[in-house]
């Protein structure tokens, strides 16, 4: 049997073209009138039979004259019982008339409109409308930790629906036998940054205000518990995290991963540096010092020595009064700058050169006599000045003897000489200070430089002791912490010199007010490899950091995941086995797979399918305590009624509304009642149809009425078994919850009815799909006619389409043929909607599935795909009598007719859109005087279109139901003051 579209003639007599059974073609004038012209004949004196001629003279219209005949109330009329008679007779015939068409119609299938007139034809067909469906997700159960166990079913969940409705309950329709070291796997390095830090700035997680510009800090890898050394040169603080200049940078070679980067800042201690101090330190040409260089100048010639040390004399190239810093034209060679000084050296007048020898030991000895008592001069070194080659030198030589001769006249006695040896070596610094001639030795000196009295004003800045390697000496001497203590960090501070280290051990001298510090590994310079030493007096130890900070983003993986089927997880929990289901999810999808297989030595799962889509390292999660839940509410057992085994197909009304459903691909619709009956403590089976039930067979068949209630059939002894007698031996159980309200978004399900022992929560991360309502009048006189095409098995295409149609879950269907290539299967792909435009689950896929392999011919492989919603905008001026009709008013009615008549319910799978519907729609709307309609494709671009075709067969063209905006507009006609408003509505959907 075709659809009454495809063939709309009722009988072959139909020349009219009717869309219904229509016998008497009149209504209540017609047939008034007919009565008044047979009257006349009869009663040709009767007033009220004769026609009115009172507007003989005007042209008007047959139709018009018979309604103001039939609505006429004239005194000689009105008062006329026989005439009032007449036309309640012509009223009550048009009643009868009208019924019988009506009743007529309803026992078409073609013109049927009640649901449960329909429903009885199409028993004929033996054909059954579709129920309604339940909606059902799986869920992931969370144990509280440590624990392990089994959830019976039937955990009961809640969502409580924002605008105020009665929750919606859904219950968990399998056994779980779960446990916490399954609730979440993530991915190895999921909460760690693996980027690479080099650079100079830095945002740190959280607020830190008390950080200061010269103030260093350490960052950590903490890994390996390495270090570097920084001083903050900026740091800006606001609510939530904080950024950080400082210096010097990292560099490539020092880089850090962000995930195990920790920061040491704000340090609490500022101790002074005593030892270990360096002893005969290779100095170069500069020189720090300790002291302020006031008085020193450029060119000055300074002696730098220490008591009983052979001193060094320099002629200063530079001073840096503001550095402390002394820069001469020679390196100073080895020097000892413990406890040593420098001063300006003091001229020795020579009077008189004597004679020079050289002793036995290479030593040359030269005598001057000085004017004076220079005796002091014993045992101490003088310099020369000398220009060898156009250069300066200062040689030096021991003064071994200084011997002070008075003169003496008479009783006086004046100041006399000073006879002072000199001894030399035969090469001074490098430079020949005289040849084979002992003469020529110190030749013609007018004065020598000797070391003043006293130490000198100046006192070098002495560094601290380094190995042959550079490395920092230790135990290192501080003056004694008020905060620092062992495993704290510590910086030493020198300008932009800096080293840091772990300490291993602090021991405080109480009594010298010092503490000893031993590091782990050592100091670590920074910058790497500098060749500055840490002076003692302008070196500071910084420990004791108050604030420990992350970087922003460190326990954030943003290493894309998306398509990955093999894994590396964190850890294998015990539990984690092949054919585990899981659920993968990140934060915005989510998809059920299973686990193929399990490499335990390399710590890898490889999934039956990839992750979802946005997938990273980071937000990826698996959950392995997965269990199936289902819309409704398990309610307490109630007796059915008695079963009389005298009768045959005995039927109980189930005065219920709302029982749930549960999917099951060998029921034509692809949904069983999730009811048990027991008939005398034996459970039944619910089957399909009971045609196909053998006499033994403990079967029953459930139908839906119109109002919901289930309507419970038993056998007759041939097609199914009948029902043992006995009183109330009938009982049944029942869960409650259908429809398309339970098709919830993920994350809906908000908390558990009751507390569980065993369990801390549960995750929804997959929304809840495959609840519809029952069958509707058109959708019934469709599949009712296609039922008996495919007779529940697909060959062609359009049968694969009519069998997933007759799926409650699903209101569209469309099949194609791919090329099946080198294949020797055939291969089916059906484009599906749901009901309810809810999504194409993994759970509905698969029921989907099995229904179809359930009605498949064999060698058929069938693929489910979803739908693709076109979502387009229209762009509407509808003009409006302003003195008539409410702007506003008509405008909601236009935005609502819009979205009604192009909801996703509406438009089939491929339909074409044409601007000419969009005007039907709108001008049939109250108030509509003409319009201007546009179709927009592109929101971005305001591209606009007559004709919308579907670029593919699995698109369903849609306007999502969202506001739009109404604007008003003074619409002018030439000549007249302003008559009409333009409404202009505007809607798009991205």
């Amino acid at each position: 049997m075709g659809s009454f579209a495809a063939k709309p003639d009722l009988t072959r007599f139909n020349r009219a073209g009717l869309a219904r059974v229509q016998y008497v073609d009149a209504n209540a004038a017609v047939l008034l009138e007919r009565l008044r012209a047979g009257l006349a004949k009869r009663f040709t004196q009767w007033p009220a039979a004769q026609a009115d001629t009172s507007r003989d003279g005007e042209a008007v219209a047959l139709n018009e004259r018979l309604l103001a005949q039939y609505h006429d109330q004239r005194t000689d009329m009105r008062d006329d019982m026989l005439w009032q008679l007449t036309r309640s007779y012509a009223r009550a015939a048009h009643v009868l008339s009208a019924t019988l068409d009506a009743y007529a119609n309803e026992g078409w299938i073609g013109t049927a409109t009640q649901w449960e007139n329909l429903r009885r034809l199409v028993a004929m067909l033996d054909y059954a409308p579709h129920p309604a469906a339940s909606a059902y997700t799986p869920l992931a159960l969370l144990y509280k930790p440590g624990v392990a166990g089994r959830v019976a079913p039937g955990l009961q969940l809640r969502h409580a629906p924002p605008d105020g409705s009665p929750p919606l309950v859904f219950e968990t329709l399998e056994e779980q036998q779960g446990d916490a070291a399954l609730n979440a796997l993530r991915l190895a390095g999921h909460d760690r940054n693996p980027v690479a830090f080099t650079g100079n700035r830095l945002l740190l997680e959280g607020r830190h205000d008390k950080l200061k510009v010269g103030d260093p800090i350490v960052l950590e890898d903490e890994r390996t518990g390495q270090g570097t050394a920084h001083l903050v040169q900026a740091a800006s603080p606001s609510e939530t995290q904080t950024e950080v200049v400082f210096a010097p940078p990292v560099r490539h070679a020092q880089a850090h991963t962000l995930g195990w980067l920790r920061v040491h800042a704000v340090p609490k201690d500022r101790l002074t540096v005593k030892a270990p101090v360096a002893h005969g330190a290779q100095v170069g040409r500069a020189l720090q010092l300790a002291t302020p260089a006031d008085g020193l100048a450029a060119g000055d010639i300074v002696v730098l020595g220490r008591p009983g040390a052979k001193p060094v004399y320099r002629r200063l190239q530079r001073v840096d009064t503001a550095a402390r810093q002394l820069v001469f034209h020679r390196p100073l060679g080895n020097v000892d700058l413990d406890r040593a000084s420098i001063a300006r050296p003091v001229p020795v007048p020579i009077s008189r050169r004597d004679a020079a020898r050289d002793t036995a030991d290479g030593t040359g000895l030269r005598f001057l006599r000085v004017a004076g008592d220079w005796s002091r001069l014993l045992g101490l070194w003088l310099a020369d000045i000398r220009v060898v080659e156009g250069h300066e030198h200062l040689p030096v030589y021991e003064c071994t003897r200084a011997e002070y001769t008075p003169v003496v006249d008479g009783e006086d006695e004046r100041e006399g000489y000073t006879i002072i040896g000199l001894a030399w070596d035969r090469d001074e610094d490098g430079v020949s200070i005289g040849g084979a001639d002992p003469d020529l030795r110190l030749a013609n000196p007018q004065a020598l430089l000797a070391p003043p009295p006293g130490a000198g004003p100046w006192r070098p800045d002495t560094f601290l002791q380094q190995s042959e390697h550079g490395a920092l000496a230790e135990p290192l001497v501080v003056a004694s912490p008020k905060h620092t203590l062992a495993g704290d960090w510590a910086v030493l501070v020198r300008g932009t010199r800096l080293a840091c280290a772990r300490l291993r051990s602090l021991a405080i001298d109480s009594d010298a007010n010092e503490a000893r510090l031993a590091t782990l590994d050592g100091w670590h310079d920074q910058p790497e490899g500098s060749a500055q030493p840490f002076f003692v007096t302008t070196t500071t130890l910084r420990g004791h950091f108050d604030v420990v900070a992350r970087a922003a983003g460190w326990n954030v993986n943003g290493t894309p995941a998306s398509g990955n089927t093999e894994l590396r997880l964190a850890a294998l929990p015990p539990g984690l086995r092949a054919g585990l289901p899981v659920i993968a999810a990140n934060p915005s999808r989510a998809v059920r797979t299973v686990i193929d297989r399990v490499k335990a030595s390399s710590g890898i799962v490889v999934l039956r399918d990839a992750l979802p889509r946005a997938s990273t390292v980071g937000n990826v999660c698996l959950y392995g305590n997965v269990v199936l839940a289902g819309h409704g509410e398990t309610r307490p057992v109630r007796v059915l009624g008695n079963g009389d085994a005298t009768r045959s197909r005995q039927r109980f009304l189930f005065d219920v509304t709302g029982t749930s459903y549960v999917a099951d691909a060998s029921m034509p619709a692809g949904v069983r009642a999730d009811v048990q009956i027991l008939v005398s403590e034996e459970r039944w089976t619910q089957v399909g149809n009971l045609n196909d039930s053998g006499p033994t067979d403990a079967h029953y068949q459930a139908r839906a009425s119109e109002d919901g209630r289930l309507w419970f059939e038993f056998g007759d002894g041939t097609r199914g078994r009948r029902l043992p007698t006995g009183a109330n031996n009938l009982r049944v159980s029942w869960r409650q919850g259908v429809g398309t309200v339970g098709n919830l978004p993920a994350g809906a399900l908000s908390a558990l009815v009751k507390p569980h022992a065993l369990l801390a929560g549960f995750e929804q991360p997959l929304a809840a799909a495959g609840g519809a309502a029952r069958e509707g009048v058109e959708a019934i006189r469709e599949n009712a006619a296609s039922s008996l095409l495919a007779l529940e098995r697909a060959v062609s295409l359009e049968d694969h389409a009519r069998l997933m149609r007759a799926h409650a879950a699903v209101v569209q269907a469309r099949a194609f043929a791919p090329a099946t290539g080198l294949a020797r299967r055939d291969k089916v792909d059906v484009y599906v909607v749901p009901a309810g435009a809810a999504p194409l689950t993994a759970e509905l896929e698969a029921e989907l599935l099995a229904f179809a392999a359930a009605h498949a011919a064999p060698g058929v492989d069938v693929a489910v795909h979803p739908y693709a919603p076109l979502l387009v905008g229209f762009r509407v001026v509808i003009r409006v009598r302003r003195e008539a009709f409410d702007a506003d008013s008509v405008a909601a009615q236009v935005r609502a007719a819009l979205q009604a008549a192009f909801g996703i319910d509406r438009r089939a799978l491929g339909q074409v859109l044409y601007r000419g519907e969009v005007f039907a729609v709108v001008e049939q709307v109250a108030g509509v005087e003409n319009s201007d309609c546009l179709i927009v494709i592109d929101p971005a671009t305001a591209a606009q279109a007559r004709r919308v075709a579907m670029a593919a067969p699995d698109v369903v063209l849609a306007v999502l139901p969202q506001p739009m905006q109404c604007v008003h507009v003074p619409h002018v006609r030439p000549g007249q003051p302003m008559p009409h408003i333009d409404v202009r509505v505007e809607a798009f959907t991205l």
